[in-house]
């Protein structure tokens, strides 16, 4: 037997933030929490049970877009086996394109404006902090197993990643949809300045990169290159 009044909805962070991104899709960068709340067809005190504040929810979206760039690049194995312009240069093909797909989410992590608990001050949401921690770990992790030095790769990371937001923001600031041509060129333009960040944080590390080789004979002639330690 069931009761006259139905059973209250069972609602998970994963279902507000997938709200939260049709809501910002549509809505824009300036989608207000009563929007993501009537999207997901809850009244918006539950979501305030579901998310410390607005800016636990900003996080959520964040991680939810460097999710999507990642799952992106992921399926290719053969990154490492190419060029290092050609490895760089096909993350950029990937992530332009979630962006494309999502370019008010982009914007909404990129801009919005969060006021954090006890913090009367507002800031802007930091997404490519997430992206810089996990890059720099990443390059971490690769560097010493050649045994490259890796002090500075923390500020290398951030500086990648900040420049990579800053020019994205950059490229989508036109009415509509950029145009193709305009898209290939930040592709390409992007593609460069970061292997110029990468070739000069080697190069002050005493190594100098061949760009016509694959990435996997770079790190094996660093690693025979340098003795260990």
């Amino acid at each position: 037997m069931t009761s006259g009044r139905s059973a209250a909805r069972i609602l998970s962070r994963d279902d507000v933030v997938r709200g939260a991104i049709r809501a910002i899709g549509r809505d824009g960068a300036q989608v207000t929490m009563g929007a993501i709340a009537a999207e997901v067809g809850v009244a918006k005190p539950r979501l305030y049970r579901m998310f410390a504040d607005k800016s636990d929810l900003d996080r959520a979206v964040a991680d939810w877009l460097v999710d999507q760039i990642y799952r992106a690049v992921a399926p290719d194995l053969s990154l490492m086996m190419q060029t290092r312009r050609a490895t760089v240069h096909q993350f950029m093909t990937a992530a332009t394109e979630v962006v494309l797909t999502y370019p008010n989410v982009f914007r909404y992590v990129a801009i919005t404006q969060s006021v954090a608990t006890g913090d009367s001050s507002a800031r802007p949401l930091d997404v490519g902090r997430r992206l810089s921690d996990d890059l720099a770990e990443r390059t971490r992790t690769l560097f010493a197993a050649v045994g490259l030095d890796t002090d500075g790769v923390d500020h290398l990371a951030r500086g990648i990643v900040g420049f990579l937001v800053a020019v994205t923001d950059l490229w989508l600031d036109v009415p509509g949809k950029p145009e193709p041509a305009a898209t290939e060129e930040f592709i390409e333009r992007s593609t460069d300045s970061v292997c110029q960040l990468l070739d000069g944080f080697l190069r002050g590390k005493g190594v100098v990169v061949d760009p016509d080789q694959p990435v996997v004979e770079t790190l094996a002639a660093i690693s025979q290159r340098i003795p260990p330690p």
